[in-house]
């Protein structure tokens, strides 16, 4: 069920990109760069207060990166709505040992852009986002790797959100930076559920670079 979501959401998007369905002047289309932090947030299965105090399930954090490309709509003047499709490179780990778990991304945004007539807009916006694991791997120190998918959940399910400004840089084009926040909501682990893991993303900084579709063809 949650592969065919995902497979209609994306030919949604082709086609919206393909034939500018909702009006041009409303429609937005760029791309898409996140430089995030990158952990796995555990579930002991002992208790909230000890997963927070990191007693039994200690967080590794490691910076990575999320390439991609995003439509926004824009159905009143204040509210958007987007969807982008990344490729995010994602895991947690150290120096010893390193989770490297790759994934197909779709999120799905509704946001706030307050006075979007000037050239600052403080922006905000958050929704669901779709996750479909490519690679996942344990890299040890020694140059050994270890493939993972089989105790790996291949769809995963979250809540991004992101605040920032957007910069008015033409009349047709738009540079948006914001602070990014990710978190699963489903565990990751195929084989126990008391000890849950999530991805985790605590900072992020998302870069967008938009252009209005009705100033392509000028």
């Amino acid at each position: 069920m949650i592969k065919t979501a995902f497979k209609s959401i994306l030919t949604f998007i082709l086609f919206t990109v393909a034939t500018g369905c909702f009006g041009q002047s409303k429609v937005e289309l760029g791309v898409r760069v996140i430089l995030q932090r990158t952990t796995l947030r555990y579930t002991s299965g002992v208790g909230a207060a000890a997963d927070f105090l990191k007693i039994n399930a200690p967080y590794y954090s490691r910076w990575r990166t999320a390439l991609g490309v995003g439509i926004v709509y824009n159905p009143l003047k204040k509210v958007r709505l987007g969807a982008d499709l990344l490729y995010s490179l994602q895991g947690g780990g150290y120096e010893e040992r390193k989770n490297n778990l790759n994934y197909i991304k779709l999120p799905l945004w509704i946001g706030y852009n307050a006075s979007p007539n000037r050239k600052l807009i403080f922006s905000v916006q958050s929704g669901i986002e779709l996750s479909y694991l490519v690679r996942a791997k344990i890299k040890y120190a020694t140059g050994e790797k270890a493939d993972i998918r089989q105790y790996v959940n291949k769809i995963s399910l979250g809540i991004p959100f992101a605040m920032g400004v957007k910069f008015k840089v033409s009349s047709s084009c738009y540079l948006t930076t914001q602070v990014y926040l990710y978190t699963d909501v489903n565990t990751l682990s195929k084989n126990n559920k008391t000890f849950g893991a999530y991805n985790y993303i605590y900072p992020g900084l998302r870069i967008a670079i938009d252009r209005n579709l009705s100033n392509f063809k000028k």
